[in-house]
């Protein structure tokens, strides 16, 4: 029974530290509907509809580690998406394996 239960813990550890990471294109995807629906916390740094249709070219994304003890211990990773247009230059941070907003910056700096 006990070794049912550890091996059950091991896949479930395996499991939680390296679940499917989102591909570039899903990256640049979640961060655009991001910046299209912004936290209320940055509506006011930003105009309305601003970052609608913008070229796919203008967006680039870099996957790199998140900080903090549990996140470096668990080897999690997050996506850094940075939007050039209209000489702004936005970065939108989202977890890299469920597309969930961490942070912002580049206009509010």
């Amino acid at each position: 029974m006990a070794v049912a239960l550890v091996g059950i813990a091991v896949m479930v550890f395996l499991y939680m530290y390296q679940p499917p990471i989102l591909s570039t294109d899903e990256a640049i995807i979640r961060a655009e509907e991001h910046l299209q629906h912004i936290p209320m916390e940055w509506e006011r740094a930003f105009e309305e509809n601003e970052f609608q249709d913008v070229p796919w070219g203008n967006f680039t994304a870099e996957l790199g580690p998140r900080r903090g003890v549990w996140n470096t211990l668990l080897h999690r990773q997050q996506w850094e998406v940075t939007v050039n247009h209209n000489g702004k230059e936005p970065t939108v941070v989202i977890d890299a394996y469920t597309g969930k907003f961490l942070e912002m910056w580049g206009l509010l700096n």
